[in-house]
Parts: structure tokens; sequence; C-alpha cells
């Protein structure tokens, strides 16, 4: 499979590292779908996810000869882990703006006023 249709159905894959974060508390849901929203953080989380991939494709792949391969899993590997450091500096820096700027609804005010961002 290429990467392009991996990526294609790869579904909430590139996104689960910040699900994550939602299901430990560390970001609320509402943060998260402002989050997903941006076209940086989509496009750095789906390169962050198909460096992954492609490691574990090449510690599997024999069709490809062994020393090429080797060069190949050493980039990536040394590649992947900053690439993901990279993206989780970007979201700590998008959540601190979104914070201080808009921040999440603290709950639904008397009035409804805040009825439209809940469901956004």
């Amino acid at each position: 499979m290429t990467f392009a249709h991996k990526l294609e159905y790869a579904g909430s894959k590139p996104y689960q590292p910040e699900r994550d974060r939602v299901d430990a508390g560390d970001m609320t849901y509402y943060e998260f779908e402002m989050l997903s929203q941006d076209e940086v953080y989509q496009r750095l989380a789906e390169v962050r996810w198909l460096a992954s991939e492609l490691e574990g494709d090449l510690a599997g792949d024999t069709d490809i000869h062994e020393d090429t391969r080797a060069s190949l899993f050493r980039a990536v590997a040394a590649t992947d882990a900053p690439l993901a450091a990279a993206v989780d500096y970007y979201v700590a820096q998008w959540l601190a703006e979104f914070r201080e700027g808009w921040g999440a609804p603290e709950g639904p005010s008397d009035d409804g006023s805040d009825a439209a961002r809940e469901d956004a």
C-alpha cells in the first residue's frame, strides 16, 4: 500500500497522540477540535505518523537491499523522534496561544451565549 493510500485510510491515527492527551486530561476535547482544524498541525501530525509508518515498514521489508534498508532505517529513525518532538512543541505553543487568546468555555453560561462555541 502506498503512503498516499495509508494516509487516506489512516482515520484518526495521525492525531492519536493529541487524542490521548484529551483522555489524560491534558487538553480538553474542545481544544483538540480547534487544534485539529489547524492546517499546519494537520500536516505536521501526518508527517509524524508517516515517518513512524515508514520506520515500521523498513524494519520488515526484505525486498529492499540490506545496505539500502539499513541506511534508510537509520535516517528515518534519526528523524522520527525529533519530528515527534517538533509536533509536540507546535502543539504546546498552539495551546498556550489558544488558551491565552480564546480559551475553552468554562461551562455553560446562564444566558446560553456560549452554546455555539461548545457545539463547534
